[in-house]
Formats: structure tokens, sequence, C-alpha cells
């Protein structure tokens, strides 16, 4: 505890690090934003209906998909999430990625 007081006594305005983590995140996996869904929806929808249309015409009405989930994933949708960005060590764009 001593040693930590000291080291913030010891810290001005202009240097701070003395009394910063060093910590680092042990994989490199941030989030990503998608302002909207709008497109991917559009894009299921259209492909419940070609499946709808093409199974009525084939006569299949007990083949017909009842939600959209039958015909795509709600997972592949834009929107918040968290991607894996892969290990980089040697790239500037990396270390700073990498910061806490």
């Amino acid at each position: 505890m001593f040693h930590r007081v000291a080291q913030q006594d010891a810290a001005t305005a202009h240097n701070i690090t003395g009394i910063m983590s060093k910590s680092r995140k042990k994989t490199p996996i941030g989030t990503y934003y998608c302002p909207s869904q709008k497109r991917g929806k559009q894009f299921c929808n259209r492909k419940f209906r070609h499946r709808e249309r093409i199974l009525l015409c084939k006569d299949r009405p007990l083949d017909l998909p009842l939600r959209t989930r039958e015909v795509t994933n709600p997972w592949d949708l834009g929107g918040d999430g968290k991607t894996f960005w892969g290990f980089h060590p040697k790239e500037d764009w990396y270390q700073k990625f990498m910061r806490k």
C-alpha cells in the first residue's frame, strides 16, 4: 500500500504513467456495431416468400415454412456482436487494440 501511495505522490500531471497499469487483453476479440438490421430482414423475408411461392407451385402445402427462422438464421443478420480479429503481434494496430 505504501509503495502505491509513493508512486502516486511522485506522479505529476505530465507523468501519469508511473501509476497506470500495463495489463493487456489475452485474446483479440472486439465488438462491432451495425446500425440497422433492415437489409438482413428484407433479405430474410424475400427468401421466405420465394420459398413459399415455389412450394405452392409444386403443390406441397405441408412443406411450407411457418416462420422465417426455418429459412434463414437470425444470427446471420447484422447487429451488435463480437468478432475474433486474429493474432498479429507485430502490427501497430494490434498492439493498440490489445490495450485495456
